[in-house]
């Protein structure tokens, strides 16, 4: 018959092979445990940081661009004449009674708290020569008690006034300053233009046509982070020609 094995060399091969980590292990572990985990989190962090900043650029900029859209709307529209049917046939157009299809100024550039304001006009005086009431538009740069500029459009049913100041109740804002700080709004008339001279059948005078274009540009900064600013340019072209008597 052969030979068994004791019964305590099968136990304690047994238990060799369950043989645990020790402390020092242990605790490597965790360490590294703990440093892959924070750099986890201070990547998240940034990652999250970073889509909330792009979030506020975008948002900076749309209220940027709806302020620009809304006013090169506007001023393209600036000299508009509802009775240019009358200079239909007429070689007298401009002249006399027909007076009324030219009108100066159209568009006009002027301060206002140290910065500019652009006031345009959208009708010129009725074809029967008496002067009426100009509807117009403008658009100006303001600031309240805290020093947040904004900018504001004329509501009013006239033209407003010539230096843009009083009648602070006709001009409503169009940006808001609890979100942004408008800190430039340049205008500028005379970025390009070419005049034409029409003559006249039949009359000692002449028409001036001149096409204008309008430089405008708004900047800004929002108000919970000031780093984060953005700056919008646009040439507006004015549709209709301004003419005038020479």
């Amino acid at each position: 018959m052969g030979r068994r094995m004791p019964a305590v060399s099968n136990g304690l091969s047994a238990r060799a092979r369950q043989r645990g980590v020790t402390l020092m292990e242990a605790m490597i572990s965790l360490a590294l445990s703990v440093v892959v985990t924070a750099a986890m989190v201070a990547l998240m962090a940034n990652s999250l940081g970073t889509a909330s900043r792009i979030i506020q650029m975008s948002q900076l900029s749309d209220e940027l661009r709806n302020t620009m859209s809304m006013l090169t709307r506007d001023v393209r529209r600036a000299n508009y004449n509802p009775y240019a049917m009358y200079c239909y046939a007429n070689p007298d157009c401009g002249l006399g009674a027909d007076s009324s299809v030219t009108y100066s100024p159209d568009l006009n550039v002027v301060s206002y708290q140290s910065n500019d304001c652009l006031i345009y006009f959208l009708e010129r005086n009725p074809p029967n020569g008496t002067p009426g009431t100009l509807s117009g538009g403008g658009f100006r740069l303001a600031a309240n008690a805290d020093n947040v500029g904004f900018i504001e459009m004329w509501a009013g049913d006239a033209a407003p006034g010539g230096n843009c100041a009083g009648d602070d109740d006709q001009w409503i804002a169009v940006t808001d300053p609890g979100f942004v700080d408008i800190t430039t709004f340049a205008v500028d008339d005379d970025t390009e233009s070419f005049t034409n001279t029409l003559p006249i059948e039949g009359g000692t005078s002449t028409l001036e046509q001149r096409a204008r274009q309008v430089q405008i540009q708004i900047e800004g900064r929002l108000i919970r982070d000031g780093a984060i600013t953005r700056r919008i340019e646009d040439t507006i072209k004015v549709r209709n020609d301004f003419i005038s008597t020479s």
